[in-house]
């Protein structure tokens, strides 16, 4: 979902060089709005088994910033209550990434690379210095199932290529080896969009029970009202954990007037909000801040870095808070067949 800063910088210089060439003068304005990433995933139907046929392009795994940023430690979070619900929140990591510490078998060490070196982040923007490892979010719904997005795995296989890892958080350089747990199988997982429906969702269940934390809880039944006040927590960029609140359900936004049978058909399967998040919290849980209910999993948004051609690095995209600015989509729990109980 990203490319290296090497070429990233490569393709910046390209596109710098090229429009003052084409330009009257050596100055005037860049448009910062330049991506030059591209993300593939398969496309999945489940009734109970996987089966994976050809890739289609994701509408867009990116996700922003709505008005403040409003990421926060997962252990500074004022509220207590999410504090303690972050603890059942996983991030995904790559098997090649962990390898166990020489010195110490109880604990697994990892390659150590900071945000600004995988995004190219500018080095005033927040959490820039801070080590990446996830590349998604996930949370356990019982004792040795988690719920991640659809679109985090791109091949059945990758059940053995990635772990889950549990209390990454700020200033972690090593990671005890009873956090770490391996994928055991895929139990369910749909990734789908038509006309009709989005589909974008993945049970997995872990190699091993977790039991030192709790489960999540999250609704049964109906869906959050618009304006409900919403909470997140996941790996924005691969970061160490962090906690978002200061968003709502939201209408959704001016795209949504192209089609509007069609959104209203598919928004029986998710719902939008302002979500300060990033790619890495695809799969992250969505809470109902009143309720401590997950409503959902983040799993799409607006593009969430643009270049800054001026100084060749990365930076966040911010969008004004209203009620028609929204591009972050969450799919709704209980539109998961498998965790309903007449389905167990």
């Amino acid at each position: 979902m990203t490319m290296s800063l090497s070429i990233r910088n490569a393709l910046r210089v390209s596109i710098l060089f090229t429009q003052l060439i084409s330009m009257p003068k050596a100055h005037g304005a860049v448009d910062p709005g330049i991506n030059v990433r591209d993300s593939y995933a398969p496309e999945i139907s489940v009734s109970g088994y996987i089966n994976i046929t050809d890739q289609i392009p994701i509408d867009n795994p990116y996700k922003v910033i709505y008005g403040t940023d409003n990421r926060e430690e997962s252990r500074d979070y004022p509220d207590a209550l999410f504090r303690e619900k972050a603890k059942s929140v996983a991030g995904m990591v790559s098997k090649r990434n962990l390898v166990k510490d020489f010195f110490e078998p109880s604990l697994m060490t990892f390659f150590k690379k900071t945000a600004a070196r995988e995004f190219g982040l500018c080095e005033d923007e927040r959490f820039s210095q801070q080590l990446t490892l996830p590349v998604c979010s996930g949370f356990l719904v019982d004792q040795q199932h988690i719920v991640t997005a659809g679109h985090c795995f791109r091949e059945k296989e990758d059940c053995q290529r990635f772990s889950w890892v549990f209390d990454y958080i700020k200033g972690t350089t090593k990671i005890e080896t009873k956090n770490v747990y391996g994928c055991k199988e895929i139990v369910a997982r749909e990734l789908k969009s038509t006309y009709f429906s989005v589909k974008d969702y993945m049970v997995i269940k872990l190699d091993r029970p977790v039991l030192d934390r709790k489960p999540l809880e999250f609704r049964k039944k109906g869906r959050p009202n618009y304006g409900e006040d919403l909470v997140i927590i996941g790996h924005p960029l691969g970061l160490p954990q962090k906690i978002a609140g200061g968003a709502e359900v939201k209408l959704g936004n001016i795209k949504g007037a192209v089609k509007p049978i069609s959104n209203m058909i598919k928004k029986r399967d998710y719902f939008m909000a302002n979500l300060d998040a990033f790619v890495g919290n695809s799969g992250s849980p969505v809470f109902n801040e009143r309720t401590g209910l997950v409503e959902g999993i983040l799993i799409e948004g607006a593009e969430d870095l643009y270049d800054d051609l001026d100084n060749l690095c990365a930076r966040s995209v911010r969008k004004r808070d209203s009620s028609h600015v929204t591009d972050e989509k969450i799919f709704r729990i209980n539109r998961i067949p498998w965790l309903l109980p007449a389905s167990k």
